[in-house]
């Protein structure tokens, strides 16, 4: 619900430690019409060529008035337009990558609910994890990905515009659920501080205020956070994960590590919860 939080960032460097460090097959979905994410991993030339010759996810989600036969083989199979990051051994990262087209379907939201969810069923069964780089605003989008999506991550700046940024987003949760009759019992994981510089008092005000916030709303905290860097600003110049970055400092490197590790952590204590059961109300007696 903020735009310049680090969701980029953040996304990209856990699905890419997810799979060099923990030997995962991931697949990381660029969500946003601005599409950081695959500008992240991907640059101009290949982007150019892919999109030429592939397309990108505003086609799987966009249908014009006639098929071309590129699209039409895109359609009956998504595996063609993803981009290949890295292989690890027989392990794979892999882009499904954005453009700016897909603003179309903000403009145009109708019967647009479940398509990222019908494309990702075709795909989910290939990876250990999909993670899913969302739009800064609440649109048909947002709920595309809410609605495919098993777990959700809040990434955070310690400011005081973010505490109205959460509260956003804690009532477009509470819409999208009281309004999905198959929401997936989407589970927070928590919030993740990012472009902590450590060095202010008003910081660390703002960080107090909202995990009180967050904790009113049952939401945690993660105890490791982003650290601000200008490291990270060279990763993505060099399209390189923040580990594996040139002269990237250990207080840039470390933190994902911790992150990930914590992550891991939640959703593994989450999935052996089971998902609360609607309560019906008992049919009354009648005389």
């Amino acid at each position: 619900m903020k735009g310049g939080v680090g969701k980029t960032t953040l996304a990209v460097n856990l699905a890419w430690y997810l799979h060099a460090v923990e030997k995962k097959n991931v697949l990381l979905v660029d969500l946003d019409p601005q599409f950081n994410a695959t500008q992240y991993v991907m640059n101009y030339a290949a982007f150019t060529k892919h999109t030429k010759e592939a397309g990108s996810i505003a086609d799987l989600l966009i249908d014009p008035v006639t098929l071309d036969l590129r699209l039409r083989k895109v359609k009956n199979n998504p595996k063609k337009l993803l981009h290949r990051v890295q292989t690890t051994g027989t392990k794979r990262f892999d882009l499904l990558p954005a453009e700016l087209n897909l603003a179309w379907v903000v403009k145009n939201p109708a019967q647009m609910e479940f398509k990222l969810e019908k494309v990702l069923s075709k795909l989910r069964t290939d990876y250990d994890y999909v993670f899913i780089d969302c739009a800064p605003t609440d649109s048909v989008l947002t709920t595309m990905a809410l609605g495919s999506s098993d777990f959700l991550l809040i990434p955070m700046r310690p400011d005081r515009f973010s505490i109205l940024g959460f509260t956003n987003l804690t009532k477009t949760i509470e819409t999208f659920r009281a309004n999905t009759m198959d929401s997936h019992n989407v589970k927070v994981l928590g919030i993740v501080f990012t472009q902590v510089t450590g060095q202010s008092s008003v910081e660390t005000e703002a960080m107090n205020e909202i995990r009180a916030a967050a904790t009113k709303e049952g939401t945690e905290s993660f105890s490791a956070y982003l650290k601000y860097s200008q490291s990270f600003i060279r990763a993505a110049k060099n399209q390189t994960p923040i580990f594996a970055t040139l002269w990237a400092q250990d207080k840039a490197r470390l933190p994902t590590t911790k992150i990930a590790a914590e992550l891991l952590s939640r959703i593994a204590k989450l999935e052996t919860i089971p998902p609360k059961k609607k309560q019906i109300p008992p049919k009354k007696k009648t005389p």
